[in-house]
């Protein structure tokens, strides 16, 4: 080895799952991911910083043909960002789970997505509007530590998906998802459910940091696609949480979104309407949202955002992935910057 070559070290799941993928066995092992890294300005009330953005999700996945029929899959997956406090930067940290897969549908064991955040993520992860419709509502559950989730095979366009957390499952204290996934000639429906009871929320601070919670949240979202790159979608979500002995606070957004696609370019436009939170009068707020990409190659993508939120007299909303990342007094209004490269592998 020469002076100027440094030895690769490997943490030793990484190791253990490349040498799997590259095992000659009957069963399949693969190695996928994403790295999102960008440069960012954010206004964040009245405070702005300029910070170098990243997102990374490395995931190690595997299925085996049985031979009765049907196969067994398993996923682990970690996600380390610089704006969190990286609870998921561990193997499985974000998804650890193994199922079974066949003509009757998948069921699923262990940490997954929930069904109603799934629906949302994987729709409008890359559009700029994520922070808002996937990420934000009190007291949702998203990634389930013990969870056991169905998803049915698709007929004529339809999907159904139920997931139950275990983790819940004492009867005084539960959580489950109901979703459903349409999508036929260009129309498309997403609608899910979440109903969650007597939950500890001391660590939440969307909920209070409630010592016991219930909440529910749901969503409806349907829209068109007209064939020539133009798509539009309009939805619903509604967010409600009821800390233990206290009133239920309720909340709304609504948002409307129209993409366009053609060859290496696409561009996304987002509107959304917060309503008040609980009986606090402006309390809510209006946010905008524009992204448009480039394609440099099949797996890598090179884009422009920006991001515009106007909090009410009473809100404190603010415009990075992480709504409450916020500096400053209710009512200033919040942007955000950003340019970055996204690959996938």
């Amino acid at each position: 080895m020469s002076n100027n070559m440094k030895p690769l070290l490997l943490s030793a799941p990484l190791a253990l799952a490349l040498l799997l993928a590259a095992s000659p066995g009957q069963a399949e092992v693969q190695l996928d991911g994403s790295f999102d890294g960008a440069l960012s300005v954010n206004d964040l009330g009245d405070q702005t910083q300029a910070r170098a953005d990243y997102d990374v999700t490395i995931g190690i996945g595997g299925s085996d043909q049985l031979d009765g029929g049907g196969q067994v899959i398993w996923r682990l997956e970690q996600g380390i960002t610089n704006y969190t406090d990286n609870a998921t930067a561990v193997f499985g940290g974000k998804e650890a789970w193994i199922g079974y897969t066949g003509e009757t549908g998948t069921l699923r064991l262990g940490k997954m997505k929930s069904p109603l955040y799934d629906l949302l993520d994987a729709r409008y992860a890359d559009t700029g509007a994520k922070f808002l419709l996937a990420e934000y509502a009190p007291g949702q559950n998203v990634y389930p530590g013990s969870a056991i989730r169905y998803d049915s095979p698709e007929f004529s366009g339809l999907t159904v998906f139920a997931l139950y957390d275990l983790d819940q499952g004492d009867g005084s204290h539960y959580s489950y998802d109901l979703g459903m996934q349409f999508a036929k000639a260009g129309f498309f429906v997403d609608g899910a459910f979440q109903q969650r009871k007597g939950i500890d929320g001391s660590d939440d601070d969307a909920v209070g940091n409630a010592s016991e919670f219930d909440g529910q949240t749901w969503f409806i979202a349907g829209g068109y696609d007209f064939g020539n790159g133009l798509g539009v979608n309009v939805g619903y979500k509604s967010m409600a949480h009821t800390p233990q002995g206290g009133a239920e606070i309720e909340q709304e957004l609504w948002f409307a979104q129209g993409s366009y696609a053609s060859g290496k370019h696409s561009a996304y436009l987002t509107y959304m309407q917060l309503g008040d939170q609980g009986d606090l009068d402006e309390s809510g707020a209006q946010a905008m949202a524009a992204r448009y990409a480039y394609g440099l190659s099949k797996q890598t993508i090179a884009y422009v955002e920006g991001r515009y939120v106007w909090n009410d007299e009473n809100a404190s909303y603010g415009p990075t992935d992480d709504a409450y990342d916020y500096v400053g007094a209710p009512g200033e209004d919040t942007s955000r910057l950003i340019a970055g490269l996204k690959t996938e592998f």
